[in-house]
This record gives structure tokens, C-alpha cells and sequence, in this order.
């Protein structure tokens, strides 16, 4: 044991460490600026989470091998992500759907994305800049489909 630090500190700080949560600040921000903000400002976040999608989707696909499909690295991203979705393929027209339902789906969305306002504009973008041809519909409650017209290889 070095000198200066105690066994007792030690297990304080490793206890502390352990019960606390992850310090977020972005999304209490991003959940007041929403909540209080005039209409042209909720328009502006919308559009910047928007092009931050787009931004990251290419990012991905940038870094990813040819053999990944759009549909199948968007899943992957929603799952890894906690956000419950299912995919259906359609074989004969080689088209994919996403699904974003499903008991916890509205705390997962506000869990990764603060708002629901930030989440719909961020995975339209993301999903345009996976395969531009798939639409993101959003429907009630925070559920959402994604439509890979084709498989995008």
C-alpha cells in the first residue's frame, strides 16, 4: 500500500464509484432547451440533430466492411444502443423493415436521446446516410419504422 492512502479511502472511492450513474448533462440541457424554447429554436435543434445523424451514419458506413448491409448495421446501432426494434425481410423484394416498439421503447429513446424531438431528426439522418432510399416513419408513443426498399448491398 502506498503511503498516504488508507485501505478505508480506498473502499469508499470504489463504492462511490460503484452507486453513482454516469453524469450526463447534455440531455437535462437538451430536455430544458426543448421544454422552454421558442418554436425557431426547437426547428434549429431538430435540423442540427438531423445533420449530426447524417454525419454519423456516414461516419459508420466510412469504417464498416462492404459486406455489411444498411439494415443490418442499424439494427446492430438500435440494439447496442438499448433500444428495442425488430427486423422483418421480405425476400422477394429484397426490402427490410424495422420496427421500434415494444414495452420500454419511449425509455429507451429519452435514455439515448433525451427527447423524442433529438431521436426522430437523428435516425432519419442516420438512416438516409446508411441507404439513401430508406424512410424512418415515426408513429405514436415513440415507435418508429425503418424501410430499406432494397437490401442496399
Amino acid at each position: 500500500m502506498r503511503t498516504g492512502i488508507s485501505f478505508a479511502r480506498d473502499w469508499q472511492l470504489i463504492k462511490v464509484a460503484r452507486s453513482l450513474r454516469r453524469h450526463d448533462v447534455a440531455a437535462p440541457l437538451v430536455r430544458r432547451l426543448l421544454a422552454d424554447a421558442p418554436p425557431g429554436l426547437t426547428e434549429e435543434i431538430t435540423a442540427i440533430a438531423g445533420r449530426l445523424g447524417e454525419e454519423n451514419g456516414a461516419a459508420l458506413l466510412a469504417h464498416t466492411e462492404e459486406r455489411f448491409d444498411p439494415p443490418t448495421l442499424m439494427e446492430g446501432l438500435l440494439l447496442t444502443w438499448g433500444i428495442p426494434c425488430l427486423s422483418t425481410d421480405e425476400a422477394e423484394s429484397e426490402a427490410v423493415t424495422i420496427t421500434i416498439a415494444g414495452e420500454g421503447v419511449a425509455a429507451a429513446l429519452r435514455e439515448t436521446f433525451a427527447d423524442i424531438r433529438v431521436a426522430v431528426p437523428y435516425l432519419t439522418g442516420y438512416v438516409r446516410a446508411l441507404q439513401g432510399d430508406a424512410v424512418l416513419e415515426a408513429g405514436d408513443g415513440g415507435s418508429m419504422t425503418i424501410r430499406f426498399p432494397s437490401r442496399g448491398k
